[in-house]
């Protein structure tokens, strides 16, 4: 409560917040006089004590979300690549979105919570408006009544609602998180379902998706590590959405690149995380104008391909020591989480594989491409550079899961070996950027 209230706060610089009742304190002490504006003053206050009544039964936000603002957000956003314009053009009803956005402004606790999210987290507000939108898409060229387009919009465009539950300064941290920051981090799928769960007329297959939709089929999510055969439809399908939005927003929309390059980084996840869904991604994709673009520059091209060449031999050396890790652990045993670890290490070994960039025969590859100035390879090498940068990424994940996983009660044997993987791992240096390569959009990812 106390970190919605101080975004709250926020939000009432610019637009009022305003308290439409008396807020009480537990003991029936009046903390907020109704009409009072929830200003940093009182929401030291209200963080007091704990409150008779939740903080947003007791507050309305001046110009709140509408459905007619909300249609005119996604027509805004929709329209500001060309990936996503031309996706629009050819596949969505305008008069349907905006009957998805009339159906969740029938939720007033939604809403409100909605609008907070736009108004202090923007950039995760027009992530879940993607996936909302990207979802309904799916669900209607997915076999007929196995996704309920609307109650998916509902389901993705309150995913990330439990964000605006979490401590702002940990949030906006761009340093390392700590284990224990990172563990609020992950509660941010339970609040959210909670909040969506007691919303009256909500199905609860939608809170289920908002519940799920950091869990991955291998079992190497969260907050509860399942693995696919407990997984819901609706929450698979926002994984894959959001995982895709996280990597397209970030890196690629702003050097307008296209939406159909994520398509290899989608197809080394797909069958040990993101399932049958991504199918259904690429397909839709595909449909994109097919690009031979490329923004590496001849007098360069050496030391891009260097570059690559340097990433490849780092990713080689943590996959011995994941292999190592893997062995040492053996794998009959009957705890999950060290299953899941098991799982992340086999997800990163079939990304490789499915990728193959890490080979003799590749490397030989790129050693032609620098020789001959083969620059219509340039494109191939671009691709290369952004898978091996998905590998990199899962190898994070792993080092995290792993400092997690040693904060449990664990026999001495396995406590070392984990301990000693994880050493070996962070002790790895990643290769830096060289300073001539920066300008170039994918030494960015």
């Amino acid at each position: 409560m106390d970190a919605y209230a101080a975004h709250l706060a926020q939000v009432n610089e610019v637009q009022d917040v305003i308290a439409t009742d008396d807020i009480y304190n537990s003991q029936g002490q009046v903390l907020v006089k109704k009409g009072s504006r929830i200003n940093p003053q009182m929401v030291d206050k209200i963080t007091r004590f704990k409150l008779l009544k939740p903080l947003e039964s007791s507050v309305a936000i001046e110009n709140e979300l509408t459905a007619k603002i909300l249609t005119e957000y996604f027509s805004v956003f929709l329209t500001s690549s060309e990936s996503t314009a031309f996706l629009l053009q050819q596949f969505t009803d305008t008069r349907e979105l905006r009957d998805y956005c009339e159906y969740f402004c029938e939720f007033p606790l939604l809403r409100q919570k909605l609008t907070v999210l736009s108004l202090v987290m923007p950039g995760v507000f027009e992530q879940a408006m993607f996936c909302a939108w990207m979802g309904t898409i799916l669900a209607n060229q997915m076999p007929k009544g196995e996704i309920n387009p609307r109650e998916f919009f509902i389901a993705a465009l309150c995913h990330d609602i439990g964000m605006v539950h979490i401590n702002a300064a940990i949030l906006n941290k761009e340093n390392e998180l700590s284990v224990e920051e990172w563990r609020q981090i992950q509660s941010h799928p339970i609040i959210g379902f909670n909040i969506v769960k007691e919303t009256p007329g909500i199905n609860p297959n939608i809170a289920k998706a908002v519940l799920e939709h950091h869990e991955n089929m291998d079992g190497t999510g969260y907050p509860r590590g399942k693995i696919g055969s407990m997984l819901g439809i609706e929450g698979q399908l926002l994984n894959l959405l959001d995982s895709v939005n996280a990597i397209y927003s970030k890196h690629f929309k702003p050097s307008n690149r296209s939406l159909r390059e994520l398509i290899p980084i989608i197809q080394m996840n797909q069958h040990s995380r993101l399932g049958l869904a991504a199918k259904h991604l690429i397909l839709l994709l595909k449909e994109l104008p097919l690009t031979d673009r490329h923004d590496i520059p001849a007098d360069i091209a050496e030391d891009v391909i260097d570059m690559v060449k340097q990433r490849n031999a780092y990713i080689s050396r943590c996959v011995d020591t994941c292999s190592d890790i893997a062995n040492a652990i053996g794998f009959r045993h009957d705890d999950p989480k060290l299953t899941s670890l098991q799982n992340a290490i086999i997800h990163i070994t079939m990304s490789i594989t499915q990728s193959g960039i890490i080979n003799t025969a590749y490397l030989h590859w790129l050693d032609q491409i620098h020789a001959e100035a083969l620059a219509h390879a340039y494109k191939e090498v671009e691709e290369a550079y952004l898978m091996m940068q998905e590998v990199i990424y899962h190898i994070d994940r792993l080092k995290r899961q792993i400092q997690l996983y040693l904060e449990k009660d664990l026999p001495d044997d396995l406590s070392v070996t984990l301990a000693q993987g994880l050493a070996r791992l962070s002790q790895e240096p990643l290769p830096k950027i060289k300073r001539n390569l920066s300008r170039i959009w994918m030494f960015t990812v």
